[in-house]
């Protein structure tokens, strides 16, 4: 290992992250990846990937042609703190929280989505957004700005409560969990997910639904956007009814936020709600990426951006 490598992360550090991510089964990899695509895209450099390889790191091919499971790459930086993109915008959705909350008051995002064209259908593209997209942004927002371009307001209220003890126990049942993203073997597998505590934001949401129904808790699967300029990704959460609105809380995101230095638990603690940064669109999606918009009523590939 170089000393440049010990002098920022300890052998244990990178041995535990090596360690997180063999708890996936070698069968759900399928090693297509880089050495280039893991320091361009997950900011891991030549010298910290030689030194997770040392630590176990699962790869195939002899060291010219090494290739990785991106899900590897993805996590093992996230875990690392690496400044790569995804986690730049991380941290800026933790921000946005923060902002919305000290705000007190509806925080508004302009929002552009551009869809790209679904294929596999006859004709030209037909551009639709769900009916979500309409019914919760701000009223006469919504427009066509180009072919497969739209652009709308988005309004996020700021209720940051924290729940009370029935939910907030509810909620406990996944907070331990670690936010991952898993690779497609194991994108839906609860069990998977009780066992390693590594999930994404549908598993998760999908148990805590299922608990709530058992404890007489009335909650809802909330579906869409999780907003932070300049770039919006789908999420899911669950939603309790609460003093006749909806309010959003996700456990295993703020869990993550405090792992990772983001914010401050004491401040916002896994009980507390996450309405400044996630826009509702859908309702019990069935699909772990649901469509936004469609094009001749296929799931169209979407960019969306936010400032």
């Amino acid at each position: 290992m170089s000393a440049a490598v010990t002098d920022v992360y300890a052998p244990g550090t990178l041995q535990e992250a090596v360690d997180r991510v063999l708890r996936v089964p070698d069968r759900h990899r399928t090693f297509t990846k880089d050495a280039a695509f893991a320091q361009e895209t997950w900011a891991i450099g030549p010298a910290l990937l030689e030194a997770l390889l040392d630590h176990g790191l699962p790869h195939r091919g002899p060291p010219e042609r090494r290739r990785f499971e991106r899900t590897d790459l993805h996590n093992i930086s996230t875990w690392l703190n690496l400044p790569s993109p995804y986690f730049r915008a991380l941290a800026r959705k933790a921000r946005a929280l923060e902002e919305a909350a000290r705000a007190g008051e509806p925080h508004r995002h302009e929002l552009e989505l551009r869809a790209d064209c679904a294929g596999h259908h006859a004709g030209e593209c037909a551009f639709v957004p769900v009916p979500g997209v309409a019914e919760h942004s701000e009223p006469g927002s919504l427009r066509e700005t180009a072919a497969g371009a739209l652009a709308v307001r988005a309004r996020l209220p700021s209720d940051t409560r924290v729940f009370d003890e029935d939910r907030s126990d509810l909620l406990s049942l996944v907070a331990d969990w670690e936010l991952y993203v898993l690779p497609d073997g194991v994108i839906e597998d609860e069990g998977f997910a009780r066992e390693t505590r590594l999930a994404n934001c549908l598993i998760p949401t999908r148990l805590l639904l299922r608990e709530a129904e058992r404890r007489g808790i009335r909650a809802r699967h909330g579906a869409g956007l999780l907003i932070a300029p300049p770039f919006s990704t789908l999420h899911h959460w669950v939603e309790f009814a609460l003093d006749g609105t909806w309010v959003p809380a996700d456990p295993v995101l703020l869990s993550a936020f405090s792992r990772w230095g983001m914010t401050d638990p004491a401040h916002w603690p896994y009980n507390r709600s996450v309405a400044g940064i996630v826009w509702h669109l859908l309702t019990w999606p069935p699909e772990v990426f649901f469509p936004v918009v469609r094009d001749n009523g296929l799931h169209a590939p979407l960019h969306v951006s936010a400032r």
